[in-house]
């Protein structure tokens, strides 16, 4: 009996970082909702009094037939569908402690990217927005995901909200960077390593090749990482969230809701707990 099992996104090359496999699909990026919602995205004074400075760009988009039930599901059964989500670019995933038996609040999970022109593995932690949203105001949805060092300090952090709007949703992501971090998260100096052999050898050691850009300064086809993975959601989620809806076992199936609202202190948090399903 397999008693280590861990919910996966199924078979791929390994190690991970070497495949040179599969190519980034052309895509369409999603369209700005018409009118847009008015939200301002202003990184609150606190957070700058840390050091945190917030993603130079955001962006609106629309997401046709894609419900904000649907993106609450995706974020706690990943494992369904990560390959869906970027093909070509997307290696690897793993939960490293599963929605279903941590709750969604202390889930992660460890994936494998394209990072420039080199392959990157990256451990992505749940956030409490309570503590870690950076912003004043918010869409009815959202999720904060980061990354640590060993030091238990928060380097990096991206954020996704959403909410509906008629005929689908409408979605935002943006980051946030500490630039007083006292040390860079091992996958990040990680990556630094890499880059530098790159750039100091002229191509990369191994064999087979990590995926390198073309002419036309793509990886893969791919220039807009975070706009391919958008475009990709109304492609797929509303047939797989259909597929899925009614399975009986919760640890396989995971429901999960992503509201947020203000709290006693001001700040955006989950209105529900998203508990573990089992211990």
């Amino acid at each position: 009996m397999i008693e280590n099992y861990e919910p996966n996104a199924g078979q791929t090359y390994i190690p991970a970082e070497e495949s040179c496999y599969g190519t980034v699909p052309d895509y369409i990026p999603l369209k700005t909702p018409d009118p847009e919602l008015p939200i301002t995205l202003e990184l609150l004074p606190e957070f700058r009094e840390r050091g945190f400075t917030c993603g130079e760009t955001w962006r609106q988009e629309f997401l046709p037939g894609v419900t904000a039930e649907m993106l609450d599901w995706f974020w706690a059964n990943m494992e369904k569908c990560y390959y869906l989500w970027a093909p070509g670019a997307h290696k690897s995933f793993r939960w490293l402690k599963a929605p279903w038996k941590y709750g969604f609040l202390n889930s992660a999970h460890e994936i494998v990217e394209p990072k420039g022109p080199v392959m990157m593995r990256i451990q992505i932690s749940r956030l409490d927005p309570a503590e870690w949203y950076p912003f004043g105001e918010s869409l009815e949805h959202l999720i904060c995901e980061g990354i640590y060092n060993s030091k238990g300090e928060l380097n990096d952090a991206t954020i996704h909200m959403w909410q509906d709007v008629p005929g689908g949703c409408v979605h935002i992501c943006t980051t946030m960077e500490n630039t007083r971090i006292s040390e860079l998260p091992d996958c990040i100096k990680r990556l630094v390593e890499k880059l530098e052999q790159v750039a100091a050898q002229g191509g990369p050691d191994e064999k087979p090749p990590v995926p390198q850009p073309g002419p036309d300064g793509k990886v893969n086809g791919l220039v807009d990482h975070s706009g391919f993975e958008s475009s990709r959601w109304p492609e797929f989620l509303p047939t797989l969230f259909k597929l899925w809806e009614g399975h009986p076992d919760p640890t396989q199936n995971v429901q999960c809701n992503l509201t947020v609202r203000k709290n006693e202190q001001g700040r955006f948090a989950y209105v529900a707990e998203n508990p573990p399903v089992a211990e």
